[in-house]
């Protein structure tokens, strides 16, 4: 019998006292390995979740050329060649390793959950913060999935390295608007939870978090932050249409009056010092010089929009052409044209570096930077989040304030992350102040008569080539920024830009039943709207 790997994860795993996840040597010189014990505490399977899921929380090259790619296309948040009959196209294979690596999560997950119900009361009180903060980083990974592809199994799968029950491991789908309603309700929860466990940790509590928490670094109140940015996020995505309009805005009535990331510097991310350096082991920033290195004309028109003058991000975002001009490759350019206009430096043609007519990312930024710093969610996110909240009548604030201030947070992030990269060869800007970018953003406000456009489209701007996938999420929920997406005649199956993901082929050939069921309640093709979308 052909056993499903998505959910036989852990079949290989001998449950509690191995955990083969965990084996990284520099990940296990700074953090206990499990399989390194004959003893595993839920401090250890906590730090085992996360890590789990590092290669879709911390950039990577593998995430960037695959998973990123796809998206950053839909979005348009980069530049590519539009060739003709693979516009928008995907490769089946990434979709399966996105897919694969969530139910590793959720597996390591519910290990976890059964080792703390194992426990005594005692040993309980300390353990329960591990089991909280991990469900919060299960359930920013399971709303992306869920963002893609709808609806998902979830609360019946990541059993089998518990239960040894093969033929009872193979899930039932969740729906969609069951488990938005979960996170939103879940998340509200945790943080109440969190916030009391915090406020009352044992010493034993205390050492364990300091010692396994390389996300938050120990800080609960980063972690309290964390899940209320998220539990914000996820609401403002149905706030507007769907079956839980309601719902999201009384969650957004409470998110708005509890703690959030709010500060550059408290941005929840992951940053590659000399003690992570295992974070940017497979080089992150040189996927930006095999794919993608390219501007967008889109992302160029937002940037300079404001007459006379550029978005305070331009400079440290890209590196202009021969000419030192500002041009990116557009959806309604041709082939042929591209090829032409295209040099070697990103492969759209044979031409030399030094008659480049496109701009590309800047190289101390993003190709040169090996100190990249991988966002979670951060406080441009979260401002932009509140102004469109603001905007939209969800609560009451000034929208442009909240906008004003996301466009401080997203420029002075973009610059620290130029900052920081060790590239010597390329642009290193100094961060111009917020009075200019206030001034600037205040300009830029103004030029837009719909200010969900103006909030979308900054927000967009932000979430560029590291979020894309946040990115596309945005569109497909609000219609903005307004993009050209032509039909690709020449393609053979992917023609227009889908609504969502289709499952892996893996889940109709193992796990064929609940697949069918699910089918049944939602088609399972591209252009398939997902309840939230516009």
């Amino acid at each position: 019998m052909k056993i499903n790997k998505l959910y036989a994860f852990l079949l290989s795993l001998v449950a509690m006292s191995t955990f083969t996840a965990c084996s990284d040597s520099d990940y296990t010189a700074l953090y206990n390995d499990p399989s390194k014990t004959t003893t595993v505490t839920c401090p250890k399977l906590f730090t085992g979740v996360v890590y789990s899921g590092r290669s879709y929380t911390y950039n990577a090259y593998w995430r960037m050329y695959t998973w990123d790619n796809i998206f950053a296309k839909y979005a348009q948040t980069v530049g590519y060649k539009n060739n003709s009959g693979s516009v928008y196209y995907y490769n089946e294979g990434y979709t399966a390793d996105r897919w694969n690596n969530f139910y590793n999560v959720l597996a390591q997950f519910r290990q976890l959950q059964n080792q703390y119900d194992k426990e005594s009361a005692k040993d309980q009180a300390n353990d329960k913060l591990f089991v909280d903060l991990s469900e919060v980083f299960v359930i920013d990974h399971l709303s992306q999935m869920v963002d893609l592809f709808g609806d998902v199994p979830y609360s019946a799968a990541g059993y089998l390295g518990i239960t040894g029950d093969v033929a009872g491991s193979r899930p039932a789908y969740d729906d969609d608007v069951e488990l938005y309603k979960s996170m939103l309700s879940r998340l509200g929860e945790l943080y109440t939870e969190i916030s009391s466990l915090g406020s009352n940790m044992s010493a034993i509590t205390k050492s364990g978090l300091s010692q396994q928490d390389f996300l938050c670094g120990g800080d609960v109140n980063k972690w309290l932050a964390y899940a209320n940015s998220l539990r914000l996020r996820l609401a403002v995505h149905v706030a507007a249409q769907g079956d839980l309009v309601s719902t999201a805005k009384a969650a957004i009535q409470e998110c708005l009056g509890r703690e959030l990331i709010t500060s550059d510097s408290n941005n929840i991310e992951v940053y590659p010092d000399d003690d992570k350096a295992w974070v940017n082991s497979d080089d992150f920033g040189t996927s930006f010089k095999d794919i993608n290195n390219v501007a967008s004309q889109p992302m160029i028109d937002a940037m300079t929009r404001v007459a006379g003058e550029n978005d305070p991000r331009l400079a440290v975002l890209y590196t202009p052409n021969a000419e030192g001009k500002y041009i990116g490759t557009d959806r309604k350019e041709t082939n042929a044209f591209q090829t032409q206009h295209g040099s070697s430096y990103n492969g759209f043609g044979d031409g030399a570096w030094s008659d480049r007519y496109y701009a590309s990312l800047d190289s101390v930024t993003f190709a040169g930077n090996i100190k990249f710093i991988s966002p979670v969610i951060t406080a441009a996110e979260v401002n932009f989040l509140k102004a469109e909240c603001y905007q939209q009548g969800y609560a009451s604030g000034n929208a442009e304030a909240a906008f004003v201030a996301g466009m401080i947070e997203s420029t002075k992030f973009y610059y620290r992350l130029n900052n920081v990269s060790t590239d010597s060869h390329g642009y290193r800007g100094t961060y111009p102040g917020d009075a200019a970018v206030t001034e600037y953003a205040e300009k830029l406000w103004a030029t837009y008569t719909n200010k969900l456009e103006a909030i979308m489209t900054a927000k967009w701007t932000h979430f560029g080539v590291i979020q894309p996938t946040q990115a596309w999420t945005d569109i497909r929920r609000t219609g903005y920024p307004a993009l050209t997406y032509p039909e690709d005649e020449q393609a053979q199956s992917v023609k227009t830009l889908p609504n969502r993901i289709k499952y892996p082929s893996t889940e109709a050939a193992n796990n064929a039943a609940n697949y069918k069921a699910a089918c049944a309640v939602q088609a399972d093709e591209l252009s398939t709207k997902l309840f939230w979308e516009k």
